[in-house]
């Protein structure tokens, strides 16, 4: 059977996920900020005005155990919150437009 495309997109998740992560299954700060830079340019980009230190505060706001090491499920938190942010954009974006999406 084939897989959905939301279970294409998770698996997508897992793989990016995958892709940066250090031996123990965790991504470190500098794996992280390389992440996004390569996969999320565009939310850089617009977060441009939240200051020098805004990936700092990101990596230390979703490391919930204070491990200096992003987890799974802390990955998810942080994919989440880039989306929420997509989401936004494209009502602003349609908002201008005249139309809905």
């Amino acid at each position: 059977m084939s897989r959905t495309e939301a279970e294409k997109s998770v698996m997508g998740m897992i793989d990016l996920f995958h892709k940066y992560v250090k031996p123990d299954d965790t991504i470190d700060k500098p794996g992280l900020l390389k992440m996004l830079k390569e996969n999320f340019p565009n939310f850089l980009k617009a977060s441009d005005n939240q200051g020098k230190d805004y990936l700092s505060r990101i990596f230390e706001e979703k490391d919930k155990n204070e491990d200096k090491k992003i987890q799974f499920s802390e990955f998810l938190s942080l994919v989440g919150d880039i989306a929420t942010e997509y989401h936004n954009q494209s009502h602003k974006a349609t908002a201008s437009s005249g139309g809905h999406q």
